[in-house]
């Protein structure tokens, strides 16, 4: 009976719920359609930059890691969103949700951060243009990377030792997401500085990046005429559609990690790495030139001169 015991322990699993479960093919659709713009749309974004070396600036480099954070997110849950679909009965171990939940709280830490980044982009290029191209230079750029990756990954320290988990258990999420899982674990402080952390993050990084966006508003609105207001108006909408979602489920499903509107604010993360090719990527009228001349549009020429200052 030990022996039974102690093997149960070392190779403690979690269950995955099977799918499609209730919602039948409209899930699988939901899924294949956000799974599809996600891929294709930030892939495109990184071969338009690497590609066309007049977007090598900051503002589209930035956009680059954007890109590749949303493919990291969508990638560390594929695994096990494909087990819940084709096995009867998915089951995850110890370990493997140790990774995922490592790996997910990395990307939500850079995504948050390349968020901020790019907001303090936009304010240095509209509201300080004179020093916008002396302060991002490559080598800032790099050590802000370097930064971002110390901020994702510092925390993650103790989570070994938090996911001490006494029995098995099943997950609502075809995926380990940090919170709920934790809250499984022996002692109770497991959740909450895994909620903790996460929050008090992305609280900083929302206030930033608010300040940051206001500032700009305020100062494109002073700037141009009443025609294009309406113009700026909707970009502005778009970003902040963008970050609220985003923000909004990440906050949801870390307070409420076993109910259902938990659930629904996890999966309703997938929907943020699909939106935003659509919200910071389609509205640059370079970038967009960029992608057809990737894409062999004749009428486009993937040699374009640099622009000589940065753009709103």
């Amino acid at each position: 009976m030990s022996t039974h015991n102690h093997t149960r322990s070392d190779v403690l699993t979690f269950l995955l719920p099977s799918l499609p479960g209730p919602g039948g093919p409209g899930l699988l659709a939901i899924l294949g359609l956000t799974y599809g713009t996600t891929f294709l749309g930030n892939g495109l974004i990184l071969l338009t930059i690497c590609a066309n070396t007049y977007l090598h600036q900051p503002q589209f480099l930035l956009l680059a890691l954007l890109a590749t954070t949303d493919l990291g997110f969508a990638l560390c849950m594929l695994p096990t969103i494909l087990d819940a679909l084709w096995l009867p009965v998915p089951t995850i171990s110890r370990d493997v949700c140790l990774l995922q939940i490592c790996c997910l709280y990395a990307v939500f830490s850079g995504q948050s951060s390349v968020l901020l980044a790019m907001a303090l982009d936009r304010w240095l290029a509209v509201c300080h243009p004179l020093y916008y191209l002396a302060f991002f230079t490559p080598s800032r750029l790099a050590w802000s990377s370097l930064a971002f990756i110390f901020r994702a990954t510092i925390p993650l320290l103790p989570t070994p030792l938090l996911i001490s988990s006494c029995s098995a258990h099943n997950l609502s999420l075809p995926f380990c997401f940090p919170t709920e899982v934790l809250q499984f674990s022996c002692g109770g402080f497991s959740w909450t500085y895994t909620a903790v952390s996460m929050l008090a993050t992305a609280s900083v990084d929302i206030v930033l990046i608010t300040i940051s966006y206001c500032l700009v508003f305020w100062e494109v609105m002073k700037r141009i005429s009443s025609v294009r207001q309406h113009k700026a108006l909707r970009t502005f909408t778009a970003h902040l559609c963008a970050l609220l979602a985003f923000y909004a489920p990440l906050f949801t499903s870390a307070l409420f990690p076993d109910s259902l509107l938990g659930s629904l604010a996890s999966f309703g993360l997938l929907a943020s790495p699909a939106l935003h090719p659509l919200v910071y990527g389609i509205q640059s009228h370079q970038l967009r030139r960029g992608l057809l001349g990737v894409l062999g549009c004749p009428s486009t020429s993937r040699v374009a001169p640099r622009p000589k200052g940065p753009h709103p």
